[in-house]
């Protein structure tokens, strides 16, 4: 009897440990991703340029209550407040002088910002008192941010939806500006030949 009290009670030990042995392995993985949750919020909240985009957005895009055509293709970019990619778009569009030069120069910018409560007028499509987001569902939008450019005839050439990165909006604008894109019929067929136009650039900058 008491040989079997000696194992019971050394099951019952084994057993003991084997829990406190989960308890701090799940006190410790739940320290890890308390700790990795703080971290990716800081980096979230973190700023995304030094740029405040609220009072630089008009140095380089028009007022967008009246949407007009001209010599230069249209571009109109569609954002949101609280909206993380969002700044980082238009926090590269402000803070990089190449792209903002290129822009402000070649294209006429506009930008809607669906928190607003802003009327807009397209006189190219005979429509008034759009509201930002009417104008959003206007273009189809499907995701933020959205870049989509239009000809001087008022059509669709291309749109690009989320952030594609500085060096990809700049070979965005020279496609759009220097009318390689009217090689294709459809926006479609356009997106194709952009990214054509980019493995090609990427080839020629290898060969250097």
């Amino acid at each position: 009897m008491q040989q079997i009290k000696i194992i019971e009670h050394k099951k019952y030990r084994n057993i003991s440990l084997y829990i406190m042995w989960i308890i701090l392995y799940m006190h410790i993985l739940c320290n890890t991703l308390y700790a990795k949750n703080n971290e990716t919020e800081a980096m979230v909240k973190q700023p995304v340029a030094n740029v405040n985009i609220d009072d630089d957005l008009d140095s380089i895009f028009l007022n967008s209550k009246s949407i007009q055509l001209g010599d230069k293709p249209v571009m109109i970019v569609f954002g949101k407040d609280e909206c993380y990619h969002c700044s980082i778009l238009s926090a590269s569009l402000i803070g990089n002088e190449t792209i903002q030069g290129y822009i402000t120069l070649n294209f006429l910018p506009y930008y809607i910002n669906l928190s607003d409560k802003k009327k807009h007028t397209i006189p190219y499509l005979n429509l008034s008192g759009l509201s930002s987001l009417d104008t959003a569902r206007l273009y189809k939008l499907e995701a933020l941010p959205l870049i989509v450019f239009v000809s001087t005839d008022g059509k669709e050439i291309m749109r690009v939806a989320g952030f594609p990165g500085e060096k990809r909006i700049i070979h965005l604008l020279e496609f759009i500006y220097n009318d390689l894109w009217k090689n294709y019929d459809t926006p479609k067929d356009r997106v194709n030949g952009f990214l054509e136009y980019e493995k090609d650039l990427a080839k020629q900058t290898n060969k250097k």
